[in-house]
């Protein structure tokens, strides 16, 4: 079979790496190009050293290509509304794409514009491709694998959201969480925000601290909110989330808090879970509570459920890391479901202790 030719955008920034990363390990895929607006020019083992030897291939500028020329895919690592300005051309032309932005995240213009209101950087609720809404696919690989397999346009999930929806979902699908509340503790390291320099991210702010930020507004509460609340037997979902930066690189942890409409044992829980992710290759159920290193590196989910003295208020762990699972590897796990292949392919990189 003949390699899967990918086009990434957005080359240079930490999404971009950790894609390009992958592709460079997989059997069936072949990167063609390597397109950003900085360091246009470069080779990209100059930018990054660490890929000397496993790739020659220099950065094009965006002015000088055309988008989706000369491959199957276009994979978007960029900031919010850039797919969308080429989102018609690529769907007339008949090239798949995915999305690591909010841009098709959701289904109709409705939704897009919760998200993009929230949205810190977005100044404008509407959406450039409203027609295509509809035809993509929701890229929680777990949960939407076969939309996301007939999909030619996927949105990858938020790297918070991925980690709260997969934690949540068998109790959402079960309509077990009473009116729908949750609260959420989320903790990340700083490549989360990007490879931007900001004055938050500074070393002398961030080591040794914890910083809380966004409290109860942070966009990818949105699709959170709304796949679990339109998931099984629930009838919506609110999610309080708070989170919490951390003076580490890589790992999202979340703590989700919530109370439950019947009685339960931590043994039926964790026997639900195991039975809801079933067959699902990066999802592990912990007896223990997960931490930040034991995903580290790798496409795994870690989660773990806590029941208090009552058996009605329950305590939801998740782990994962942000460029992976959270970002990259979601990409590559729906990437493979979009061209057929194993979930697993160019994905078995374990996590990476200490």
């Amino acid at each position: 079979m003949a390699p899967i030719r990918a086009q990434l955008i957005g080359a240079t920034g930490y999404g971009g790496l950790g894609i390009l990363e992958l592709l460079l390990q997989h059997p069936d895929f072949e990167v063609a190009q390597l397109v950003a607006r900085d360091d246009a020019g470069k080779r990209i083992a100059d930018i990054y050293p660490h890929l000397t030897g496993r790739t020659d291939l220099t950065v094009d500028a965006p002015d000088s290509v055309q988008v989706g020329e000369g491959c199957d895919v276009v994979i978007f690592a960029t900031p919010d509304r850039v797919s969308q300005q080429y989102a018609t051309d690529l769907s007339a032309r008949g090239v798949k794409f995915i999305d690591y932005s909010g841009d098709f995240r959701f289904t109709s213009t409705s939704d897009y514009a919760r998200y993009a209101d929230r949205h810190p950087s977005i100044t404008e609720s509407t959406h450039a491709a409203a027609d295509l809404l509809g035809q993509n696919a929701y890229g929680v690989s777990e949960l939407n694998g076969e939309a996301v397999g007939n999909a030619s346009i996927v949105g990858n999930p938020g790297c918070f959201a991925i980690g709260i929806i997969l934690g949540l979902a068998p109790l959402y699908a079960d309509g077990l969480v009473e009116a729908g509340t949750v609260q959420v503790d989320g903790l990340t390291g700083s490549s989360g925000a990007g490879k931007k320099p900001a004055p938050m991210q500074h070393l002398s702010h961030l080591n040794d601290n914890v910083i809380p930020y966004r409290v109860l507004n942070h966009q990818h509460v949105v699709e959170a909110e709304m796949t679990l609340g339109r998931i099984g037997k629930s009838s919506g979902a609110t999610v309080d989330f708070i989170p919490h930066l951390l003076g580490t690189t890589r790992g999202i942890l979340n703590t989700m808090h919530l109370t439950v409409s019947q009685s339960v044992t931590r043994e039926a829980l964790m026997e639900r879970f195991r039975e809801f992710y079933a067959g699902q290759p990066f999802v592990r159920i912990l007896d223990t509570p997960p931490t930040l290193k034991g995903t580290l590196g790798s496409n795994y989910i870690d989660l773990s459920v806590f029941v208090a003295e009552g058996g009605r208020r329950v305590v939801v762990m998740s782990s994962i890391d942000n460029l992976m699972k959270g970002q990259s590897g979601s990409a590559m796990q729906n990437l493979n479901l979009m061209f057929g292949l194993p979930q697993t392919a160019g994905l078995d990189r374990g996590p990476l202790y200490p």
